[in-house]
């Protein structure tokens, strides 16, 4: 064989670029398929989770004749003597009733008994579920069945959380409905009610709703939605902005949309946060494990004060393209748009009648008498 053939048996330099090319193209188009199917399948690992809790939430109500609360619990009421270690004082979330019906009754039989880890002795039903091991917290942390991670509680496409960890991370909230308080017309913000009374959603404090009490519809009222989880508390999706928004009208929400940073829309303005979104599930405060129904998916979460449990904001959120998914109260599962319809944000919550936050708030309020078809 003569040198000329043997040498165009090889590839010459120019060929060669042109085939690296080729296939930089091949993965550059690839790549993106290859990250949307897999955030599919998260999604959809995401949706059966949402429909095992609405399940469980149904097998509760045939239990009891009712369902869960958001936040209750043993002890004292905020406010009086709190023992952290002695009782929950009443931040115990509905999860822990749950408990028997996601297949987790080891764990809850644990809970409801008396336990002792380490240096330190528990009532049934655990301590305050909140705690940095310092201080009046001293403890807290040591009781091991609420720093349990439980997976039907975990979607796949959030965040974990790994620094200043409270308890078992959750990426699933009650929905408290379309308000984050009572309130009264002459209502100041010297004489407000907090966040934990409420009365419009299918949950709320030491408040055990029925079916029958959902007069706008079991598939138009919303149980369960999707909060975010960060590591960073300053992100918009998984931070909670605190002391922020103080107006006496109680018009927090176009307030708390100014809480996204202007260079840098994912995370919140400059503040001291320290409080992380689904940071615990047995933490029936709203900024761990509720959510309201009045700014749109992904909006900041924003509190009056430092307190954990103040009034202020609390939106559903995800790490999903585009929105959220929600659990209705008939155990379906919907995905909601990031631009649902919001209705009038400068209007001031309401306790009875229609909600004046539009579609998204109207699903929220199980008793709010619209009567507009809600479409998805």
């Amino acid at each position: 064989m003569s040198k000329s053939v043997r040498a165009r048996m090889g590839f010459t330099l120019v060929e060669l670029l042109v085939v690296i090319a080729i296939i930089g193209i091949l993965v550059g188009l690839l790549l993106p398929a290859v990250q949307a199917a897999r955030e599919a399948a998260r999604r959809i690992q995401c949706a059966n989770n949402m429909k095992q809790l609405g399940l469980a939430l149904h097998l509760y109500h045939d239990a009891f004749n009712q369902f869960p609360h958001g936040r209750g619990g043993t002890g004292h009421p905020d406010g009086g003597v709190i023992r952290p270690l002695a009782d929950n004082v009443n931040r115990a979330s509905g999860f822990i009733g749950m408990l028997p019906f996601i297949e987790q009754g080891a764990l809850y039989a644990q809970i409801s008994s008396p336990q002792s880890f380490g240096t330190y002795n528990y009532s049934a039903f655990g301590p305050r579920p909140f705690g940095r091991n310092s201080g009046a917290g001293a403890g807290e942390k040591d009781y091991l069945p609420f720093m349990q991670d439980i997976t039907v509680f975990k979607c796949p496409s959030s965040q974990e959380i790994t620094t200043n960890k409270m308890g078992g991370r959750t990426n699933y909230a009650f929905c408290w409905g379309d308000n984050n308080r009572r309130i009264t017309g002459s209502e100041t913000v010297s004489a407000r009610v907090s966040v934990r009374v409420d009365v419009r959603g299918l949950f709320g404090f030491q408040n055990n709703r029925r079916i029958r009490d959902v007069t706008d519809g079991t598939s138009n009222t919303i149980a369960f939605g999707e909060i975010a989880t960060s590591d960073d508390p300053n992100s918009v999706r998984g931070g909670v902005a605190l002391s922020r928004g103080t107006d006496p009208a109680y018009n927090l929400n176009p307030t708390c949309l100014l809480e996204k940073n202007l260079t840098n829309p994912n995370l919140l303005t400059a503040g001291t946060n320290v409080n992380l979104r689904g940071n615990g599930w047995a933490n029936g405060v709203t900024a761990y494990t509720g959510m309201a129904t009045i700014l749109p998916p992904n909006s900041p979460h924003c509190l009056q004060s430092s307190n954990d449990h103040s009034d202020g904001q609390a939106p559903a959120s995800s790490w999903h393209t585009g929105g959220i998914q929600v659990g209705l109260a008939d155990g379906s599962v919907r995905f909601i748009s990031a631009t649902v319809d919001t209705g009038n944000l400068s209007a001031r919550d309401v306790r009875t009648g229609p909600s004046p936050f539009g579609i998204w708030g109207a699903l929220g309020s199980m008793q709010g008498g619209e009567v507009a078809s809600i479409e998805f």
